[in-house]
């Protein structure tokens, strides 16, 4: 009698902190490349907690396979870019990030980073100007009736995506280049002087030379993310009549 008082006083403690466990339908919208392998060991755990979990992946996508035979459940959207063309430009930034990089000056480097970045944000528009036009996969989701969609925000439209279905969504993202997201939209501080921007390989012990170069390092990707991510404002409005940078301050 002592133990079945002492188990039910337990777990009326358990219940009253904790309360009831809710599985819910999370819907994923990730990224390529390293990304992937970053929210995939997120995936993964939610599933083994009783969630069901849905990936829209890009049939361009060179590392999610969605062909394997996986636990993880795919929805393809198919795209007018071939595999071999995003597997290119990965190489692209690798071979500029890692090779070229230590020969070239700031302006050179930022000059060939913009021209990888252009044909990467083109390629994005592709495809969620597939995904937000098929009036077949929205009717599909809406069915589905998913609690909250998580989306690494490098490939743009998770957010859309979202509010168009009328659920929350959750960003997963290390850092921003140059921390312009956290900077304008959660207003954080980071003077030059002692914060090293995102990507600068600076640390927040510099010199006074290389506070100058953290300067520079924020102020030009400033200009070249700042510009790429204006060019999704005229999309964003056209659908939701909000600006894209809007739903980042939504986020923070």
């Amino acid at each position: 009698f002592r133990k079945l008082r002492r188990d039910s006083i337990t777990l009326s403690i358990q219940l009253l902190f904790f309360g009831a466990v809710h599985c819910g339908n999370v819907l994923v919208w990730p990224s390529d490349a390293s990304h992937w392998f970053n929210i995939q060991f997120i995936i993964e755990e939610l599933m083994k907690r009783g969630h069901n979990v849905i990936v829209l992946a890009s049939s361009a996508f060179v590392f999610v396979d969605s062909d394997n035979k996986s636990t993880i459940n795919f929805e393809v959207i198919k795209v007018p870019t071939e595999k071999h063309q995003v597997d290119s430009l990965i190489n692209d930034l690798l071979q500029l990030w890692m090779y070229e990089k230590p020969h070239l000056s700031s302006w050179q480097f930022y000059k060939k980073l913009s021209n990888v970045t252009n044909t990467i944000n083109v390629m994005n528009e592709l495809l969620c100007d597939t995904a937000m036009k098929n009036k077949d996969l929205f009717q599909k989701l809406q069915q589905l009736n998913f609690d909250v969609l998580l989306a690494d925000p490098v490939t743009i439209c998770g957010d859309l995506m979202a509010l168009s279905l009328g659920i929350p969504f959750i960003y997963t993202l290390r850092f921003s280049p140059g921390h312009s997201i956290e900077r304008y939209c959660g207003k954080i501080p980071s003077p030059p002087s002692y914060v090293p921007a995102a990507l600068s390989e600076l640390t927040d012990k510099m010199s006074f030379i290389g506070r100058i170069e953290n300067l520079l390092s924020y102020t030009m990707q400033d200009i070249l993310f700042g510009s790429i991510w204006g060019q999704w404002d005229s999309y964003y409005s056209g659908i939701l009549g909000k600006f894209f940078y809007d739903l980042f301050f939504k986020a923070f």
